[in-house]
């Protein structure tokens, strides 16, 4: 058996089931006294222990994580030359420089993702207030008369548009003395599932308080993406050609 204990380096003598025979003096004063090697090993670095610290690889030198007394994480270079008795002496050379230099950038890319992060997340939070604004200014109510209101709907039709205006638009609509409320399709590009769903529903609450909601502007696209979403054309509101022609109906018609 080698003579290790007074080894200038921390140095083990292991068997091929990697328990610990022998240390030298430093081994004992920078590892815990654990009896197997592989429990010294840090858990990412196990697997890669255990397939060249074999009898089968006779000399080999290879990078592991030891978990020391001091630190739980250090980079070693370590040196295994196996006897034929199956016993193999182990040495260790930590890599300071090289583990500082990697904590180091290890750090830096830490401060740059979060740094990242940070500046990704305010320019998050302020798209979506500048996207929430945008959808407040998309359905404004405008009153044409003392009977007449109009809601001109801009942009995409979809679920967010009613539930950021729907409360603010029925408030305007039940403390004036509206007959029609005319909403205006003219500025709606494509209609979603759930704007369709969400307008049938708005159009029910303006219904309730005793207003009726008048549909005008509608593209022949808008009318069919309706239909396939099985919108009821028929139900709960009135149906007009142009915004002028609507608002030129319903001023007159009281009169007739």
């Amino acid at each position: 058996m080698f003579d290790i204990k007074n080894h200038p380096l921390p140095a083990f003598i292991i068997n091929d089931n990697l328990e610990i025979i022998e240390r030298s003096q430093l081994a004992t004063e920078s590892f815990s006294s654990s009896t197997s090697f592989l429990q010294l090993v840090d858990q990412d670095s196990r697997t890669k222990a255990k397939k060249y610290l074999t009898p089968l690889q006779k000399e080999v030198e290879i990078e592991l994580v030891l978990n020391t007394i001091l630190f739980p994480y250090s980079l070693y270079n370590v040196y295994v030359k196996w006897s034929n008795e199956g016993l193999a002496q182990l040495v260790c050379v930590k890599q300071d420089k090289r583990i500082a230099k990697l904590g180091e950038s290890i750090q830096k890319q830490r401060e740059r993702l979060s740094e990242t992060n940070f500046d990704l997340l305010d320019k998050k939070e302020e798209l979506e207030a500048a996207l929430t604004r945008i959808k407040k200014l998309s359905s404004p109510f405008l009153p044409i008369s003392s009977t007449i209101g109009v809601i001109p709907l801009f942009g995409t039709l979809e679920q967010v548009l009613f539930e950021l205006n729907q409360n603010e638009l029925l408030y305007s609509i039940r403390n004036g003395d509206y007959n029609h409320v005319i909403i205006d399709f003219s500025g709606v590009g494509e209609v979603e599932e759930s704007g369709a769903q969400a307008l049938h529903s708005f159009c029910k609450m303006v219904n309730v308080i005793g207003v009726t909601p008048v549909l005008c502007g509608l593209k022949p696209s808008h009318v069919f993406n309706l239909v396939d979403l099985d919108f009821e054309l028929n139900q709960n509101f009135d149906i007009m050609g142009r915004l002028k022609d609507a608002i030129q109906y319903y001023m007159i018609a009281p009169l007739e």
